[in-house]
This record gives structure tokens, C-alpha cells and sequence, in this order.
């Protein structure tokens, strides 16, 4: 096999795993351990190419990773250096089918004019609720229990808002998300709201959260 052919097939099993792709950016990968990976995972695909051909195409894929990721990143570091974090407490997740909200619509309108946190998602066979404690219950007034197919409470939202430039700067919300993997957060819901990415996570970890993207940001304002 050429090795042009060669490199377009190692290109697509780089891309197709982030964490590959993020190590050779960064330049904290072992070539030579990596390309024997790969080699094996070439030699099952019945695709013949040597060590010494899948490390070539390596260095050939993270100059040009480089190069395209150059200002991406930069976008990235100013997005993220000029977003500010707020928190949102007290808040429970509301899970009902579709048509009891559709119903329902200008009574449950009326609760989100009132409520202290409001987010409505709408999902193919369910509306899912985002709203504050203590304005469950109204919410509820309007809903039949028969149709509540899921409440869960005790949540809290780490809310990062940001320039505009987010709704056009691919790998922002990537980034945000690894960073609390990172740290052994789960997301139980996340929502874009334009320049708002609103992040739900339970109430015993929203400090974690907090901490930690406080961290990126600082260190995106420092770097």
C-alpha cells in the first residue's frame, strides 16, 4: 500500500479517537508505542504497513494538526479567558410526556414568568423541565401525575457565559465537558442557550465543578 493511502487511513483512526488526536497536538505521545498500536489495528483491518510507515504518517498527521488547530485554539482561549461562571442552586429536573405540556402550555408559561430558574426541552417523546424548588409544585398543578415519567431532584447548574463567538468556535463545549470527566463529574443535563452553556450537575458536586472550571478559565487567562 502507498503511503498516502497509508497516512489517510492512520489520519482516520487519529481523528476518530480524541484522546489520540489531543496527546499528538500536545506532543506527549510516544511514536513508537503508538504506531505499533495502530500497526495491529491496520494488520486486523487486513491493511499491510510497517512500523516504520504508520510513524512517518504520525508526524505527518500532528504537523498538520498543528497548523489547522492553530487558530481554532486561539478562539478557544479567548472564549474561554472571557467567560464568566454563575451558579444556579435549589433546582429539580422535571421529565413529562410530550402532550402534557403541549396541553398545558400557557399555564406552565405562567410558572416560568414566576420561577427563580426556568429551562424547557423538548425531546422527541418528552419535555424535560429545569426549574427552581420551590416552584415544583405549581408546575406540577398542571401536569398529570400520570404523565411525570421521571422528577429528580437536588440539582444545581454551573453556568458559563461567554462571548458571542462561542456559537461559531467548534470544541468549546468539548472542552468544558472533558474537564469535568476529568474530575469525575457527571453532567446530568447540559443546554446551549446562545452564549450560555448551562450545565447540570447534582447538588453535592457543584462546588467540584465550580472549582474546576474556575481553574481552566484562570488558566486560560494566564496561559
Amino acid at each position: 500500500m502507498s503511503s498516502s493511502n497509508v497516512s489517510s487511513i492512520v489520519r482516520k483512526l487519529i481523528m476518530s479517537r480524541p484522546f489520540f488526536k489531543e496527546c499528538l497536538v500536545e506532543g506527549v505521545v510516544n511514536y513508537s508505542a503508538l504506531a505499533r498500536l495502530l500497526a495491529r489495528e491496520l494488520e486486523s483491518m487486513e491493511v499491510r504497513a510497517s512500523h516504520s510507515a504508520v510513524k512517518v504518517a504520525l508526524t505527518r498527521i500532528r504537523r498538520d494538526l498543528l497548523k489547522s488547530e492553530e487558530s481554532v485554539r486561539s478562539k478557544l482561549k479567548h472564549i474561554l479567558s472571557s467567560s464568566v461562571l454563575q451558579v444556579q442552586t435549589d433546582l429539580n429536573v422535571v421529565t413529562v410526556r410530550k402532550h402534557s405540556i403541549l396541553l398545558k402550555l400557557l399555564d406552565v408559561a405562567k410558572v416560568m414568568e414566576t420561577s427563580r430558574f426556568f429551562q424547557l426541552l423538548q425531546g422527541v417523546n418528552t419535555f424535560t423541565v429545569i426549574i427552581s424548588r420551590e416552584n415544583l409544585n405549581e408546575l406540577l398543578k398542571h401536569i398529570s401525575v400520570n404523565d411525570v415519567v421521571e422528577v429528580l431532584e437536588g440539582q444545581a447548574a454551573v453556568i458559563l457565559i461567554s462571548p458571542r463567538e462561542i456559537v461559531e468556535t467548534p470544541g468549546v463545549v468539548a472542552f468544558v465537558t472533558s474537564t469535568l470527566y476529568e474530575t469525575n463529574i457527571n453532567i446530568t443535563q447540559i443546554v446551549s442557550c446562545y452564549s450560555d452553556t448551562i450545565i447540570l450537575v447534582d447538588s453535592s458536586k457543584v462546588s467540584e465543578a465550580f472549582r474546576a472550571l474556575e481553574s481552566l478559565i484562570k488558566s486560560m487567562r494566564a496561559s
